[in-house]
């Protein structure tokens, strides 16, 4: 939003679903907007909820159908899992929603 030190018109708490887009269409109306965090960007959701578990469920999946393929006339070599590589994977995706919330908030 602006850097100015105006009071703000409105007070956003929280950059969840539903604070992101708010702060950004009320900045967009000309409505000086001041968004209150408390933790990383994003809200529970993006950080310690949807965006990770379904990253971590997909490799999960994955592994799952790569060793029950026999039944499905698949046969794939012995399938291990790098669980730190898991973790990197979603540990990424985490930080790459983070990022993008905060370049929207950054040009609102």
């Amino acid at each position: 939003m602006s850097g100015d030190t105006k009071a703000p018109d409105v007070i956003i708490i929280g950059t969840g679903q539903a604070g992101v887009p708010l702060a950004a269409r009320l900045a967009a109306v000309g409505r000086r907007v001041m968004v209150v965090e408390r933790a990383a960007p994003g809200g529970t959701c993006v950080n310690i909820g949807c965006t990770p578990t379904k990253t971590m469920i997909a490799s999960a999946r994955a592994a799952h159908v790569a060793r029950t393929g026999d039944r499905l006339g698949v046969h794939a070599r012995e399938v291990s899992v790098d669980f730190a590589a898991i973790v990197a994977r979603k540990d990424a995706m985490v930080a790459r929603w983070r990022q993008g919330i905060e370049r929207r908030l950054a040009s609102a």
